[in-house]
């Protein structure tokens, strides 16, 4: 479940329900040059980090991060 500050801000300072706060802050990304591959190992690195095993997490991020407007072709 998602609370309203997990997610990130438009320039307005809006909620914008498509990124998360640490990715999105102010009508911008975080890491503007990030490569979808660093993306998705530093995803990784934080769900583990918070409890969640390394093979889910992998899973997770396959199928979430590619499929961001961010990173769709």
């Amino acid at each position: 479940m998602k609370i309203a500050s997990d997610y990130g801000t438009n320039e307005d300072k809006s909620k914008n329900y498509e990124y998360c706060q640490y990715c999105y802050q102010n009508g911008k990304f975080t890491q503007p040059d990030i490569s979808i591959e660093k993306m998705m190992a530093g995803c990784i690195g934080i769900m583990v980090k918070f409890g969640t095993k390394e093979e889910e997490a992998k899973k997770i991020m396959e199928q979430t991060i590619p499929n961001l407007k961010r990173w769709k072709k």
